[in-house]
């Protein structure tokens, strides 16, 4: 990473002069009449106003903040010298979305692909989808959410310049095409750069139906290409949030407590404020900040700090006692909450209750082929690889924040609402992130950033938090337990399935109002029972624990932990059934020709059913989410206590894929989240406060640690489902699963290396 200057921002946040650039489709609207390109709204990328005269520290003046807009904003540019410039609505953090959006658009648009320059949003009603009604990235959705608009934004741009040259030259615009950045006349072989069209095309009335084009006729979409953050990242000019840098910036470090809900109860701000380079020690409501010069000095005078913290509020709080209290909450009948199962028998399919008595009574007259299990999975930090930063800048009437952050829309107007300000004078900067995988959702390091810019008004100032503060600070993934009643008939056929979750949930830990009332928690719950499986009778329930831990969103949320659960419990109905793992599945998916294809795929290459060595053995999962379908299997030894992963074969259905390489990489990275998680990292709590404070304590996967592993597309007409998080559930059942195959024993308890066994390298 590199540092930024000012300059170096603008780029992302300023168009210059109408002279020199002629802004082209300004802004996208759907309304009612259908989709409309409005011909004037402000830039995305709007220019600076000059620096103000007067003594304040030299730093240059905040981007002024965007005109309110209507549906999507200006998301493409044409410059007189034919430059194309996409601005990208989503924050890239790692999944490929900074190339595949814009690509969408540059398709249709017939742009000419290398010479594309892509931009980065900025949080506004402009850059809001359609379909999430969101700016977030959040749910594997941000092709889902955008690639129809990005599509008919760059569909109308190529039919308006190719009217603008028709017109020019008298002849039919039928008789012209577009290709890469041109337009074309070849009965008369002349031709027109967009440069020279944008100008006439923009005045043109938009084309309210423009057509699409067909798969066939697509040239960037399903090709493996260069990513266009790549090369910004090999050379170090990405952009991240530790990467800003302003004139006249200022540094903050916390001094802060280590206990889940620890507070301030005094602090002497005249032990450090003499020390070198301290400009302010600024309290904050379990922290105090100082800020200096630079961020060594403003951490050395923070470490030295004399302060003191009341950390009673949770000192009896261990991970020991809460395991133990939810293992209590699966007994607990009166506070089970029923979620209804989408029933595939039925046409079309719809969501039902379950009958309860009818569920006990299958579950009673199952005989010996029964199974009654218990599973549970620890708290979990997200530790992405750049920890918490941001920067702010207040001033008597503006704020801007630079940030690499999830949801910018609710991060905007949080900001708006802390400074009082209105929303038009509040401008949120969207840098990249270095890892989200949910943490980055959260706005408490922006609201801290924001309190401390306002002690030292006027002056930009970045607060980066430690790693130590990052792993003993965040928004963990939630604890579980898990129960599953399950009986098979004498012929193998599953007549019932009974599960129950306990733990945590996120709409109340978060205040989000049931979207279907008197139903749990989906984010808790959701996969608890994959809906996919015909497995009988069905009675799918949450006893939700309270529990002062904060928790969040974590990379594939509630699949997280119940694609454990529930394929773990899948391979041991399959061994009740005295059925193949592999084929008991394809038996309960025979309403999903798609998924079989899927498994099919990843038995053949995975080498399903050759027989391996003494303490070896293979598992296999299957993952349902976010449009996608994702199988695995997974290879291992056992020696003892000794485990090694040694293999991990892929078969994925996403529907329509945008760039093979960046799909693939994202199931990479996704099996390796899961793997880590898997093998190693918990969060384990300790007389209220979380014992590990960083990499050697809660590990991630070391390159050297990685097993094979091989990914295998499956294609398919399905609509385009999300790739950044699908992979990461089938990972620890698979494995589990494996364990079983080569010894016999189930591993019911996640992370691994707490269940007993000794992780070794690949």
């Amino acid at each position: 990473m590199t540092e930024l200057n000012r300059s170096d921002l603008e780029p992302h946040v300023q168009t210059p002069t109408e002279p020199e650039r002629r802004a082209f489709l300004r802004n996208v609207g759907v309304a009612a009449a259908g989709f409309a390109l409005l011909s004037r709204v402000p830039d995305a990328t709007a220019q600076a106003a000059p620096a103000a005269a007067g003594p304040a520290p030299a730093v240059a003046p905040p981007s002024p903040a965007p005109a309110p807009q209507v549906g999507f904003g200006a998301y493409l540019d044409i410059s007189d010298a034919g430059e194309v410039r996409i601005v990208c609505p989503q924050i890239e953090i790692g999944q490929g979305v900074y190339d595949s959006l814009p690509r969408i658009l540059a398709d249709e648009l017939e742009a000419d692909w290398p010479k594309v320059v892509v931009l980065q949003p900025f949080a506004s009603a402009a850059f809001v989808s359609p379909v999430s009604k969101r700016q977030k990235v959040g749910g594997s959705d941000s092709i889902i959410a955008y690639a129809d608009s990005m599509r008919h934004v760059g569909a109308a741009g190529r039919e308006m310049l190719v009217s603008a040259a028709a017109a020019r030259w008298g002849v039919d615009a039928a008789s012209c095409k577009a290709r890469e950045g041109r337009v074309l006349h070849e009965a008369s072989g002349r031709s027109a750069g967009y440069g020279e069209l944008a100008r006439d095309a923009a005045k043109l009335p938009v084309p309210a139906k423009p057509r699409l084009k067909s798969p066939g006729e697509l040239r960037l979409v399903g090709q493996r290409l260069t990513r266009k953050d790549t090369p910004l990242k090999v050379d170090g000019t990405a952009v991240y949030g530790t990467d800003v840098k302003l004139p006249g910036m200022l540094h903050a470090a916390l001094r802060r407590t280590t206990s889940l809900h620890g507070t301030v109860k005094r602090f002497d701000a005249a032990s450090v404020s003499a020390r070198p380079g301290v400009v302010a020690v600024v309290p904050l409501a379990d922290s105090v900040a100082v800020v200096a010069d630079t961020f060594w000095h403003a951490k050395q005078a923070a470490e030295a700090l004399d302060i003191e913290f009341d950390e009673s509020l949770t000192r009896g709080l261990s991970s020991a006692g809460l395991s133990a209290t939810m293992r209590r909450a699966l007994g607990d009948d009166a506070a089970a909450r029923q979620l209804p199962l989408t029933d595939y028998a039925l046409t079309p399919p719809k969501r039902v209750p379950g009958n309860k008595d009818v569920v006990e009574a299958a579950l009673a007259t199952a005989g010996g082929r029964r199974i009654d299990v218990s599973y549970e999975v620890p708290y979990v930090a997200h530790m992405t690889q750049e920890p918490q930063v941001c920067t702010a800048l207040i001033t008597d009437d503006r704020c801007e924040i630079w940030a690499p952050h999830q949801q910018p829309d609710n991060a905007h107007k949080a900001a708006a609402k802390f400074t009082g300000l209105p929303m038009d004078r509040v401008r949120l900067n969207i840098t990249f992130g270095g890892g989200g995988f949910g943490r980055k959702w959260e706005t408490d390091v922006m609201l801290q950033a924001l309190q401390i810019a306002k002690a030292v008004k006027g002056r930009p100032v970045k607060l980066s938090w430690t790693r130590e503060q990052d792993v003993q600070h965040d928004f963990y993934k939630p604890a579980y337990v898990a129960r599953y009643r399950g009986a098979v008939s004498s012929d193998g056929k599953v007549l019932a399935v009974h599960a129950r979750l306990a733990g945590q949930s996120l709409f109340s830990f978060k205040r989000i109002p049931s979207f279907m009332p008197g139903i749990p928690d989906p984010t808790a719950i959701g996969g608890l029972i994959a809906d996919e499986y015909d497995l009988g009778s069905r009675l799918s329930e949450f006893v939700e624990v309270g529990a002062p831990v904060p928790i969040g969103w974590w990379r594939s949320v509630a699949l997280a932990h119940n694609g454990f659960f529930g394929e773990s419990m899948i391979d041991e109905l399959a061994t009740a059934a005295g059925q193949d793992p592999y084929e008991f599945r394809k038996t309960q998916l025979a309403r999903h020709p798609r998924a079989i294809a899927v498994l099919e795929r990843v038995a053949k290459e995975s080498g399903w059913g050759r027989k391996l060595g003494a303490g070896r053995g293979r598992g296999i999962a299957v993952s349902f989410g976010f449009g996608s379908i994702c199988a695995q299997v997974a290879e291992v030894t056992v020696r003892g206590k000794s485990l090694r992963v040694d293999r991990i074969t892929c078969a994925y259905d996403c529907g329509t894929v945008i760039d093979p390489g960046i799909v693939e990489a994202q199931l990479f990275g996704g099996i390796v989240f899961g793997l880590g998680a898997a093998l190693a990292a918990e969060i384990t709590l300790e007389r209220g406060a979380v014992k590990q404070t960083n990499f050697h304590e809660h590990p991630v996967m070391r390159i050297h640690e990685i097993p094979r592993i091989d990914v295998h597309l499956v294609r398919s007409n399905a609509t385009t489902g999300g790739v950044g998080e699908a992979s990461v559930p089938p990972v620890a059942p698979a494995v589990a699963n494996a364990i079983f195959a080569a010894t016999g024993r189930r591993a019911r308890k996640l992370p691994l290396r707490s269940a007993g066994f000794d992780v070794v390298a690949s």
